[in-house]
């Protein structure tokens, strides 16, 4: 379009482009067919699309949107041919299950592996790096679940869908572990029980006795240290 045709007062081209009224009812009709077939493509799916989606399932969440958008929108443009793409994503879908439902080291390859960020009231250094979750992540998420001390969380997975799966331990026993909470809350720290003989690692958690403060933590090398909390929470 030459910048000479374009003109501010044109209601017609702003609200319809160069498409005829009809159209507007086309466009109805195409979103209702497309609608109907998306609808009974996710319904074949299964239920995992409603819920947190693997990587599999966004990718062929995203096709879908791109792919009904052309039919639409462009009237030039048959709905069959986008009906085929949501077809061929539903088989490629339900073949990715049927495989992965078969065989481990497939679901490993297509879906990723389950990673352990916690264990035994500490951080994993290593895993948290090679899964790219941060500290802050990870504390936002145990403390989502109350949880103001890390040395009562005997593991934390990083399952394949994006989600931690955190497990206490079940005994009620307390436990010493570094605060979960924020240092910028300074006041309800302060209402936390700190422990005068164990120290944390700030970095990862690890709990050592408070004649080791200044030494370097046997887990992740840091020398940074605070008073570990005592509770059972």
């Amino acid at each position: 379009m030459n910048n000479k045709d374009i003109k501010p007062d044109e209601w017609g081209r702003i609200f319809l482009g160069d498409v005829p009224p009809e159209f507007i009812l086309e466009v109805i009709i195409r979103m209702a067919f497309i609608y109907i077939v998306l609808v009974v493509a996710l319904r074949l799916m299964g239920r995992r699309m409603e819920a947190m989606l693997s990587r599999g399932e966004m990718v062929s969440l995203v096709t879908l949107g791109a792919s009904v958008g052309v039919a639409i929108h462009t009237p030039e443009r048959g709905l069959l041919p986008s009906a085929m793409v949501i077809i061929i994503i539903l088989c490629m879908q339900l073949l990715q299950g049927y495989i992965t439902s078969r065989s481990s080291k497939a679901e490993r390859l297509i879906l990723d592996e389950i990673s352990t960020l916690v264990e035994d009231g500490r951080l994993l250094p290593k895993e948290m790096k090679k899964s790219r979750i941060t500290r802050d992540r990870l504390f936002g998420a145990l403390r989502f679940k109350s949880l103001k001390n890390l040395g009562m969380v005997q593991r934390v997975y990083f399952e394949a869908k994006g989600t931690f799966s955190i497990v206490t331990y079940s005994d009620g026993e307390p436990r010493p572990g570094l605060c979960l909470l924020p240092e910028i809350d300074s006041d309800f720290r302060k209402e936390m029980e700190f422990n005068d003989e164990m120290i944390a690692c700030r970095s990862c958690g690890t709990i050592t006795s408070n004649d080791r403060n200044g030494q370097k933590c046997s887990n992740c090398g840091k020398k940074d240290w605070e008073p570990a909390v005592t509770g059972s929470e």
